[in-house]
């Protein structure tokens, strides 16, 4: 690959093209998952808060 001397720490991080490919999908997976995360949260639909014990009135009974 390189003519100059590598130390032990650096030829640790040494990657073949097939491991690049593979952190790079994963990379992309982990990222369009935050996106349909942010996405999906974005356009949920709020739904009414009603705590426990309270009832819900009835519009028709009035």
């Amino acid at each position: 690959m390189t003519d100059k001397k590598l130390s032990p720490l650096q030829s640790g991080f040494l990657l073949s093209g097939q491991e690049k490919k593979y952190i790079l999908i994963i990379c992309a997976v982990f990222l369009l998952g935050l996106i349909t995360r942010y996405w999906y949260l974005k356009h949920e639909k709020p739904r009414e808060y009603t705590p426990e014990g309270i009832e819900q009135v009835d519009k028709n009974r009035e």
